[in-house]
């Protein structure tokens, strides 16, 4: 088998000996992503980088932020993110006419005119993904800080990595500065406080991914069989 295929189906769980045959997951290791070498998860202190020794490519970081600082950050995140989304992004003032829109809103009226594909990816970038982010941190974290794991932790971990390389909400941010830069020559432009919300969700949610998922995978790792729920 092609060696690209292989890893795209081990990495979905799949073994490749069998088409209804599961690969074993073992969080205790850590593989390489570039050459496959297999180590033992090691607790790194803040600073410290864990390297292949084959490749150098880098395995895991240490973070001063441990998982009970993620879980404070993650709550964070979700406090911003619903009132960067009921809160309105800008209010544009021309002439004395006054109008504000909701992300939601803004959306919604992209759709409904035409730009269908835009809508759709602004939703997901802006809305979809980054709600999974937080979601599935709060899944993963709020057993962790209880000296459980969660129920699918393993399924959470997976998806949780997946899901932050599409999270863009910086993107979204930046994009919105710039229209609010190009319409002050138009019109009176005030922010909201949407897009407040979404700069301070912005660095959280940063701050929070530079935090990594290594030492949750070794926290887990270090909990008993018996505290799985």
């Amino acid at each position: 088998m092609n060696i690209t295929w292989h890893r795209l189906l081990w990495r979905l769980g799949w073994s490749g000996r069998g088409s209804h045959e599961r690969a074993a997951v073992y969080p205790g290791l850590v593989v390489c992503e570039e050459c496959d070498a297999v180590y033992n998860r090691q607790p790194l202190a803040a600073g410290e980088q864990a390297r292949c020794s084959r490749c150098g490519a880098t395995l895991g970081a240490g973070h001063r932020i441990d998982a009970d600082g993620q879980l404070a950050l993650a709550v964070a995140s979700l406090i911003c993110f619903v009132m960067g989304n009921l809160g309105d992004i800008v209010t544009l003032d021309l002439r004395g006419v006054r109008a504000s829109a909701t992300l939601f809103e803004a959306i919604a009226e992209t759709w409904a005119n035409g730009e269908r594909a835009v809508a759709l990816l602004a939703g997901a970038t802006a809305i979809g993904f980054p709600l999974l982010v937080i979601l599935l941190r709060l899944w993963v974290l709020v057993p962790l800080a209880r000296g459980r794991r969660a129920p699918s932790f393993i399924a959470a971990m997976r998806a949780l990595r997946w899901v932050q390389r599409w999270s863009m909400v910086e993107v979204f941010l930046l994009g919105t500065l710039i229209a609010i830069v190009r319409s002050a020559g138009l019109a009176a432009v005030v922010p909201g406080l949407g897009i407040f919300s979404y700069a301070a969700l912005t660095v959280l949610l940063t701050v929070n991914q530079a935090a990594g998922l290594h030492g949750l995978w070794r926290r887990a790792d270090q909990l008993p069989a018996a505290a799985s729920t």
